[in-house]
Protein backbone atom coordinates (compact mmCIF):
# COMPACT_ATOMS: atom_id res chain seq x y z
CA UNK A 1 0.00 0.00 0.00
CA UNK A 2 1.38 3.45 -1.15
CA UNK A 3 2.31 6.13 1.70
CA UNK A 4 1.16 8.76 -1.30
CA UNK A 5 -3.17 7.89 -0.62
CA UNK A 6 -4.61 10.48 1.62
CA UNK A 7 -5.85 9.04 4.97
CA UNK A 8 -9.81 8.41 4.33
CA UNK A 9 -12.14 9.63 7.26
CA UNK A 10 -13.22 7.72 9.93
CA UNK A 11 -15.56 4.99 9.38
CA UNK A 12 -17.74 2.97 11.72
CA UNK A 13 -15.10 0.57 12.61
CA UNK A 14 -12.69 2.90 13.67
CA UNK A 15 -15.47 4.92 16.19
CA UNK A 16 -16.65 1.24 17.04
CA UNK A 17 -13.03 0.72 17.95
CA UNK A 18 -12.79 3.53 20.09
CA UNK A 19 -16.20 3.09 21.85
CA UNK A 20 -14.94 -0.40 23.03
CA UNK A 21 -11.61 0.83 23.74
CA UNK A 22 -12.94 3.39 26.10
CA UNK A 23 -15.13 0.59 27.85
CA UNK A 24 -12.40 -2.04 28.00
CA UNK A 25 -9.96 0.99 29.95
CA UNK A 26 -13.19 1.44 32.28
CA UNK A 27 -13.56 -1.79 33.29
CA UNK A 28 -9.76 -2.45 33.76
CA UNK A 29 -9.98 0.79 36.26
CA UNK A 30 -12.76 -0.55 37.79
CA UNK A 31 -11.02 -4.42 38.32
CA UNK A 32 -7.89 -1.61 40.01
CA UNK A 33 -10.08 0.50 42.10
CA UNK A 34 -11.58 -2.41 43.47
CA UNK A 35 -8.23 -4.07 44.45
CA UNK A 36 -8.71 -6.85 41.73
CA UNK A 37 -5.72 -8.36 39.79
CA UNK A 38 -3.73 -5.37 39.86
CA UNK A 39 -0.81 -6.75 37.71
CA UNK A 40 -3.26 -7.49 34.87
CA UNK A 41 -5.28 -4.76 35.05
CA UNK A 42 -1.87 -2.87 34.53
CA UNK A 43 -1.00 -4.77 31.76
CA UNK A 44 -4.03 -4.30 30.34
CA UNK A 45 -4.64 -0.49 30.60
CA UNK A 46 -0.97 -0.22 29.41
CA UNK A 47 -2.03 -1.87 25.62
CA UNK A 48 -4.87 -0.19 25.06
CA UNK A 49 -5.25 3.32 23.86
CA UNK A 50 -5.59 6.36 26.07
CA UNK A 51 -9.45 7.16 25.21
CA UNK A 52 -11.66 9.42 27.61
CA UNK A 53 -15.05 9.50 28.10
CA UNK A 54 -15.42 12.73 26.05
CA UNK A 55 -13.71 10.79 23.11
CA UNK A 56 -16.06 8.00 23.36
CA UNK A 57 -18.91 10.05 23.34
CA UNK A 58 -17.46 11.62 20.42
CA UNK A 59 -17.19 8.57 18.39
CA UNK A 60 -20.74 7.01 19.72
CA UNK A 61 -21.95 10.06 18.07
CA UNK A 62 -20.52 9.76 15.24
CA UNK A 63 -20.96 5.91 14.94
CA UNK A 64 -24.58 6.78 15.31
CA UNK A 65 -25.16 9.23 12.88
CA UNK A 66 -22.80 7.35 10.28
CA UNK A 67 -25.57 4.37 10.57
CA UNK A 68 -28.48 6.82 10.45
CA UNK A 69 -27.68 8.68 7.58
CA UNK A 70 -26.74 5.21 5.62
CA UNK A 71 -30.15 3.52 6.48
CA UNK A 72 -32.25 5.46 3.80
CA UNK A 73 -30.68 3.43 1.25
CA UNK A 74 -31.06 0.27 2.98
CA UNK A 75 -34.70 1.20 3.06
CA UNK A 76 -35.20 2.05 -0.40
CA UNK A 77 -33.33 -1.72 -1.35
CA UNK A 78 -35.83 -3.19 1.08
CA UNK A 79 -38.73 -1.75 -0.87
CA UNK A 80 -37.33 -3.07 -3.92
CA UNK A 81 -37.08 -6.32 -2.55
CA UNK A 82 -41.01 -6.30 -1.97
CA UNK A 83 -41.16 -5.06 2.43
CA UNK A 84 -43.58 -3.02 2.75
CA UNK A 85 -43.47 0.45 4.58
CA UNK A 86 -44.91 -1.65 8.33
CA UNK A 87 -42.43 -4.14 7.99
CA UNK A 88 -39.55 -1.68 7.50
CA UNK A 89 -41.52 0.60 10.43
CA UNK A 90 -41.24 -2.60 12.11
CA UNK A 91 -37.60 -3.34 11.43
CA UNK A 92 -36.85 0.30 12.84
CA UNK A 93 -38.75 0.17 15.86
CA UNK A 94 -41.13 3.23 14.49
CA UNK A 95 -44.48 3.29 12.73
CA UNK A 96 -44.95 2.73 9.23
CA UNK A 97 -45.26 7.05 8.95
CA UNK A 98 -42.69 7.56 10.35
CA UNK A 99 -40.50 5.19 7.96
CA UNK A 100 -41.97 6.81 5.09
CA UNK A 101 -41.63 10.23 6.60
CA UNK A 102 -38.15 9.70 7.65
CA UNK A 103 -37.12 8.19 3.81
CA UNK A 104 -39.03 11.16 2.24
CA UNK A 105 -37.28 13.68 3.95
CA UNK A 106 -33.63 11.56 2.98
CA UNK A 107 -34.55 12.02 -0.62
CA UNK A 108 -35.21 15.60 -0.28
CA UNK A 109 -31.64 15.55 1.65
CA UNK A 110 -30.35 13.87 -1.36
CA UNK A 111 -31.12 15.54 -4.11
CA UNK A 112 -30.31 19.25 -2.24
CA UNK A 113 -26.84 18.30 -1.34
CA UNK A 114 -25.77 15.42 -3.52
CA UNK A 115 -28.41 15.43 -7.08
CA UNK A 116 -25.22 14.25 -9.28
CA UNK A 117 -25.54 11.31 -7.10
CA UNK A 118 -28.91 10.40 -6.34
CA UNK A 119 -31.49 8.43 -8.38
CA UNK A 120 -34.43 10.41 -7.72
CA UNK A 121 -36.81 8.64 -9.60
CA UNK A 122 -35.27 5.24 -8.38
CA UNK A 123 -35.55 6.99 -4.80
CA UNK A 124 -39.20 8.26 -5.23
CA UNK A 125 -40.50 4.93 -6.98
CA UNK A 126 -39.82 2.89 -3.68
CA UNK A 127 -40.90 5.39 -1.80
CA UNK A 128 -44.88 5.10 -3.33
CA UNK A 129 -44.32 1.19 -4.86
CA UNK A 130 -44.41 2.30 -7.99
CA UNK A 131 -40.95 -0.03 -8.59
CA UNK A 132 -43.66 -2.94 -8.13
CA UNK A 133 -45.70 -2.25 -10.83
Amino acid sequence: MSNDRPKLPPDLPDYIKTWEAYGSRHMWKQVLERGGHAAAAQTALDELPDIDALEALAANAAAVNLLVRRRWYVMQEAREDGATWEAIGKALGITKQGAQDYYRRQIENQEKYAADFHDADRARAALDGSHLQ
